[in-house]
């Protein structure tokens, strides 16, 4: 007699592809390896989770403040999970993001706040032919600590190094929408 195959065993699962690496951010280091995390693992939601949802505030340079004064009005957290979609849409799922840091300087300014400064490189391959895949600047991040101790980034700032550079803040507005 021939059961019903309810205990046959099946056919493994093949993974899904979405990796993430994230670590409750207990200090603001463990903020800025996630963001990086994030980047180079494509992960949307993960790369949101660095920022505060009670108070996010985004500063871009200001040569991109003007030239993007609508888009960047009301930027907010939804504002950057939508340009990470949108980019994250326009690359082979093969090819790699990478933020690389240097300069990188965290200073406490209480127990449950601290400024991160550094100077950045953050490489998408997306398919935009009229687009930079890689922008450079400096940010500023102000990080604060919610009731559980966890950090998060309230307010991030954006700064050109030099008049030619294609900014994060340029890189964010060519995806915005």
């Amino acid at each position: 007699m021939h059961g019903c195959g309810i205990f046959d065993t099946r056919s493994p699962q093949q993974p899904t592809n979405t990796r993430s690496t994230y670590v409750p951010p207990s200090s603001p280091g463990d903020v800025i390896s996630n963001l990086s995390f994030s980047i180079e693992e494509k992960n949307s939601n993960n790369y949101v989770r660095n920022l505060s949802t009670s108070a996010y505030t985004y500063v871009p340079d200001s040569k991109s403040q003007s030239q993007y004064f609508q888009t960047f009005q009301n930027w907010n957290i939804n504002s950057e999970k939508s340009y990470f979609d949108n980019i994250l849409a326009q690359m082979d799922p093969n090819a790699s993001s990478n933020l690389f840091l240097s300069l990188l300087n965290t200073t406490l300014i209480s127990s449950d706040s601290a400024v991160t400064t550094a100077d950045y490189i953050v490489v998408f391959q997306h398919n935009r032919n009229n687009i930079p895949k890689s922008a450079v600047g400096n940010f500023r991040l102000i990080m604060k600590a919610d009731q559980n101790n966890l950090f998060y980034i309230t307010k991030w700032e954006d700064f050109r190094k030099n008049d030619t550079d294609f900014t994060w803040s340029e890189l964010k507005a060519n995806f915005s929408n």
